[in-house]
């Protein structure tokens, strides 16, 4: 039986949406998507729920894991285009870090028309900022949760106790519009040479990449424009 996906397309993607929009405003700071939908492995709910959210007939998404149930998913309820080469996505799925393809080998967009890029929807073993993150889930008082709190890793398990600080676990910290100073965090499971990867892009703005991070309920954009300080 195929699982469902958002109860309430058209509202559950308008406030989806919106954390992305905030996400990409704010490089670097977690947020928490507002809904997860159910996902058949090995996509992450809160991986789908931007592939339902941003993906269309209009788009070709590639799958780095294309397993059968998945495929038929996103095809039913996303209506999407797949592709089998990266190269020619609009979006690409990466559910293994570690052995994804170079990000040089994506689309970069032409001098013309630099949109015409991939965003990439990573999923990571955990993600951790500094200070505390955005968009916390809020109380039934309508207060949010863990202002003023201390650093802690967001994970793809819950259960998984908080984790030290980005800035002790040698996390990367960036700068760029939408940063008023600096931004530091750390993100588990990335290739070794994944931020050397993404820096030699930088050469070449305004083409490039955009990147979603997703660990958990949580999601962090960093656009190209996002420069890498140290890390």
């Amino acid at each position: 039986m195929m699982l469902a996906a958002f109860a309430h397309p058209v509202f559950d993607s308008q406030r989806t949406f919106r954390e992305l929009l905030q996400a990409m405003a704010r490089p670097a700071v977690p947020r928490a998507l507002p809904i997860l939908p159910p996902s058949p492995a090995p996509i992450s709910s809160a991986a789908m729920a931007i592939v339902l959210t941003l993906c269309d007939a209009t788009t070709s998404v590639w799958l780095q894991q294309p397993e059968d149930e998945a495929v038929r998913h996103v095809r039913f309820h996303a209506g999407l285009k797949l592709v089998e080469a990266h190269k020619q996505a609009d979006f690409a799925l990466i559910t293994d870090p570690m052995s994804m393809p170079p990000l040089e080998t994506f689309a970069l967009g032409d001098p013309r028309y630099p949109d015409r890029s991939a965003s990439l929807i990573i999923q990571v073993a955990a993600i951790s900022s500094s200070p505390c993150l955005q968009s916390l889930p809020r109380t039934r008082s309508g207060g949010e949760v863990g202002r003023g709190c201390s650093d802690a890793a967001l994970s793809q398990d819950s259960a998984t106790p908080p984790q030290p600080s980005p800035a002790r676990r040698g996390g990367s910290t960036f700068t760029g519009p939408g940063i008023r100073d600096t931004e530091t965090v750390a993100i588990d499971g990335l290739p070794a040479d994944f931020w050397q990867q993404r820096a030699a892009l930088a050469a070449q703005l305004p083409l490039g990449i955009d990147l979603y991070f997703v660990a958990g309920q949580h999601v962090l954009a960093l656009p190209r424009t996002t420069r890498l300080l140290e890390g």
